[in-house]
């Protein structure tokens, strides 16, 4: 039996609550859902890291803007693609290993014949264990989702990032 309050725990919590989403259809508990798998995000680190430089730029204020827009599109489009993807799946907890005060919570993912490796890189903040980056199949979600944002940053502003960003969020709901 894995400890809740451990990294694996973290890791197996989040997973259940994005199945859940999957056959859940009532609003208030898809919210409440949505709720928990971002309280299991290290979401303000992520968005800090995939910024760069340009997030020192900007004041408290918009630091929170720019972490809900991201959050709004997690819960809009990645959470119920997640859940798609681990349906009918069966999740292999390989074990955990720790580095330099990171946790990586190693995963193979299968369905049918075929499997996917699915590492969660899990940190401490404020005491509980929340998701810094997802490994699949070896390539870094955080590092996809910052040169994306570089890339948009590089070709205009903050400002046009946050604009299409909210634009597609408006366009596909």
């Amino acid at each position: 039996m894995v400890a809740p309050d451990s990294a694996t725990g973290a890791v197996q919590q989040l997973i259940k609550s994005i199945d859940q989403l999957r056959v859940t259809t009532d609003p208030a508990e898809r919210a409440k859902l949505a709720r928990s798998i971002d309280a299991s995000l290290a979401l303000e680190p992520l968005c800090r890291e995939s910024l760069g430089a340009e997030w020192a730029r900007h004041d408290a204020r918009e630091h929170a803007r720019f972490v809900a827009i991201v959050r709004k599109s997690l819960e809009k489009f990645a959470y119920p693609r997640a859940a798609q993807f681990f349906s009918g799946m069966k999740i292999a907890y390989l074990g955990e290993e720790n580095s330099r005060g990171d946790t990586m919570v190693r995963t193979t993912s299968s369905v049918g014949g075929g499997a996917v490796s699915i590492d969660y890189a899990m940190k401490k903040i404020a005491g509980k264990w929340a998701v810094v980056d997802i490994i699949l199949d070896h390539q870094s979600l955080a590092q996809s989702v910052a040169a994306q944002m570089q890339a948009v940053l590089k070709s205009g502003s903050y400002n046009d990032l946050v604009a299409q960003m909210e634009s597609r969020l408006k366009q596909e709901g």
